[in-house]
């Protein structure tokens, strides 16, 4: 992919629908950085000979499904959290070294603080590799134990694993017999967008958790309607995109997710207004 000029960008299969350019370049106009950022259509196929041929101008990488879990055998130098989850979301590269981290468990963590959710006890609906990020990103928050809500209990086995590795108390269930299971104060909804809930859920569960969707497009999703009257916060995956970015692009200026850049609560307001979030 030419360009003039250092860039970054996104890989992955549908990618018309990402708002990954729109929250970089917002980023990157407040910092004073003269990077571009673009997006391509890569799909598991197409990954190795892109990979390959990539361009010596491109500062750093994000990757979207279904390229998570595909690009992890080709990318040696993992951060702990890579190893342990198994996808990578970004990759930076210093001294032409590449790198992978992932930085969707800060995504989901920042979402949930931006509207004061905090829950000791959470629903995961969707059991793959997404939702080994949310568990990380719960975890984070100071969720001690999870429900795990799986179409098949035997292609969840792996995302159990890793989520017992992170310290939480899982219970993996294929069906929401709500009256043996623990109240969520949390539900995270990790099936694809625009997919209906195999699931059915009560209102008390509406009128008492609150809604985590990591789907965007379409929205508001099936499950956004369902919690459409409740008093508790319904929360897009926009939001965790916001911050996954944020530590994307902490990665690609500096090298260190813990080091925020400059100006960064201007950075994320920036980020916010272009996605129409309220960024107060």
């Amino acid at each position: 992919m030419p360009t003039a000029r250092p860039f970054a960008c996104v890989w992955g299969s549908p990618i018309g629908h990402s708002l990954s350019p729109v929250l970089h370049r917002a980023a990157y106009e407040v910092l004073g950085l003269s990077w571009d950022y673009l997006a391509q259509e890569v799909d598991e196929q197409s990954l190795a000979e892109h990979w390959l041929a990539r361009s010596p101008d491109l500062v750093g990488l994000s990757l979207t499904m279904p390229l998570k879990e595909a690009i992890v055998p080709l990318i040696e130098q993992r951060t702990p959290v890579v190893e342990l989850l198994g996808v990578a979301n970004t990759v930076t590269f210093r001294e032409g070294q590449p790198a992978l981290a992932n930085t969707d468990p800060w995504g989901v963590h920042g979402a949930l603080a931006d509207h004061t959710v905090e829950a000791k006890h959470a629903w995961i609906l969707g059991a793959g590799a997404t939702a080994r990020a949310v568990g990380y990103g719960l975890h984070l928050g100071g969720t001690t134990s999870i429900t795990l809500v799986a179409r098949s209990l035997e292609r969840a086995t792996p995302t159990l694993g890793v989520l017992e590795q992170m310290g939480l108390r899982v219970h993996l269930v294929d069906a929401l017999d709500e009256a043996s299971l623990e109240q969520p104060e949390l539900v995270v909804s990790t099936l694809p967008g625009g997919a209906e809930s195999p699931w059915e859920i009560s209102p008390a569960v509406v009128d008492s958790a609150a809604l985590l969707d990591v789907a965007y497009h379409p929205w508001p999703s099936q499950l956004a309607l369902r919690w459409g009257g409740s008093p508790k916060p319904v929360i897009s995956g926009v939001w965790m995109l916001v911050h996954q970015a944020l530590m994307q692009i902490r990665l690609f200026h500096s090298g260190e997710m813990t080091t925020p850049v400059p100006h960064e609560g201007e950075v994320v307001r920036a980020m916010k207004r272009a996605v129409n979030l309220p960024a107060a």
